[in-house]
């Protein structure tokens, strides 16, 4: 996998789009909170992985 800049952009546009949703979620019901945490766990590890292959191959941290 070749990680760009975009990628690296996108991931954390991921991250903080699953966080709005999952507080949108919060004031609406609360039914389906651990696969809401879940969800956000996994993006932020991967979004957390990209960081660091981008810092080890570039040296920037964007």
């Amino acid at each position: 996998m070749y990680l760009t800049k975009t990628r690296l952009i996108m991931a954390d546009m991921f991250v903080l789009a699953a966080l709005v949703l999952m507080f949108w979620a919060i004031f609406n019901s609360r039914q389906n909170m651990l696969a809401a945490v879940l969800v956000l766990v996994v993006l932020v590890a991967r979004s957390a992985f990209y960081h660091f292959k981008w810092y080890k191959s570039t040296g920037k941290i964007y």
